[in-house]
């Protein structure tokens, strides 16, 4: 009796459980996806910038160093002690200023000295004169005498021999005057070189001597630098010779003053190519009147060699360069919510804006953050602060 009613109960406990499955089962077929909607994946956030057609300068990059058109070493042109200096390194200087003095004592005693001569050579001349004066007046006499008969022949032609000797002795002391003047006009003249003047202006970039140097003529007493009227001095790759011409506007920074552009012109292109670089050396001539650039200075910029007008511009991270070459790739373009991959051409560059060709159109987004989750055909959404392009 006993085993037949645990028996009962076994069956019942069975039962139990295979209803309780089957419930299970029902009410987890009605969760299935099978017997519900997908949800749609979930639309990348994207930074996108619009295609900008506008004007785009053409430019050359150029590098290299800044001179002065103006370097001058102040040499002395006569010997002696230095005796006087009027300037330091960094003294800013006129032209025809008095930069330095030596010891006139030599030159002052040898300026007196051809004076002198000078008188003599001057008195010289007065005494042949006179000497010339009373030969003709001697020669008239004979003259008369030789037609009366008052005196020989050969009288006579002593009278004329005087003459001819007075008067080159005339002619003489005339050349010992021209001798003595020049002589004068040296003396003078060292004596004037005693005072060194600028013979440019600019600033003195060394100062070689100190008062009390003994120098001897053509020693260096300074280096005179103008930094006004700078050159940029830069080498041109042959293959863009063609599209630089003197004139173009050229615009470069310096390291010392950061991001703050300069600008001159292309002055010259030198007309030889050299043969170890293939590259041509070009002269561009700025004007710098404040002096904030200084010669030797390293300069970077870019010659504008034309301009472009409508222009396809975009971010430089929004194209992708193919292995093949930096100048073919591909955008990404937003086009009715999704991402549709077009390949595209850099025509020109610069720092943070690429100029292409095909694959864009003016006014279209185009997506400037390119992560491994974009591909061809996602959806995405556009961020609302998109960059631009500048």
């Amino acid at each position: 009796m006993t085993v037949t009613v645990m028996r009962r109960k076994s069956i019942a406990g069975i039962l139990l459980a295979v209803v309780l499955t089957v419930c299970g089962c029902a009410g987890n077929r009605e969760n299935s996806p099978s017997d519900a909607a997908i949800e749609a994946p979930a639309a990348l956030v994207v930074k996108a910038a619009p295609v900008r057609a506008q004007e785009w300068i053409v430019a050359i990059s150029v590098s290299g160093s800044l001179r002065s058109q103006s370097m001058v070493e102040v040499k002395v042109e006569v010997g002696g002690r230095l005796i006087a200096t009027h300037f330091e390194e960094g003294s800013s200087i006129q032209k025809g200023q008095l930069l330095a003095e030596m010891d006139t004592a030599n030159y002052q005693l040898a300026y007196n000295q051809a004076r002198a001569v000078l008188g003599v050579a001057e008195a010289g001349l007065e005494r042949v004169r006179v000497m010339l004066e009373h030969a003709r007046r001697e020669k008239e006499r004979a003259d008369n005498l030789v037609r009366t008969g008052g005196i020989t022949q050969k009288d006579h032609e002593a009278a004329l021999t005087n003459v001819k000797d007075a008067d080159t002795q005339v002619h003489l002391a005339e050349a010992q005057i021209e001798q003595a003047r020049a002589a004068l006009s040296i003396a003078e003249k060292a004596l004037r070189d005693c005072r060194i003047l600028a013979p440019a202006a600019g600033r003195v970039q060394r100062k070689y001597f100190h008062e009390g140097s003994l120098l001897v003529p053509g020693s260096s007493i300074c280096s005179l630098v103008d930094n006004t009227r700078l050159e940029f001095e830069c080498n041109l790759p042959s293959y863009q010779l063609s599209e630089v011409r003197p004139g173009q506007a050229a615009f470069f920074t310096t390291p010392t003053w950061g991001e703050r552009r300069f600008e001159g012109r292309v002055h010259s292109i030198n007309p030889v190519i050299e043969s170890e670089s293939r590259a041509v050396r070009l002269i561009v001539k700025i004007a710098n009147p404040g002096e904030e650039l200084r010669s030797g200075m390293f300069a970077g910029g870019d010659i504008e060699v034309r301009r472009q007008a409508g222009a396809l511009v975009i971010p430089r991270s929004a194209f992708m360069a193919n292995q093949s070459g930096r100048t073919s790739g591909s955008v990404y373009v937003v086009e009715g919510g999704f991402a549709r991959r077009r390949a595209a051409e850099v025509v020109d560059s610069r720092r943070d804006a690429l100029w292409v060709r095909n694959g864009v159109n003016a006014g279209e987004l185009v997506i400037v953050e390119i992560g491994p989750a974009l591909k061809d055909g996602s959806a995405v959404r556009v961020a609302g602060n998109s960059t631009e392009v500048k």
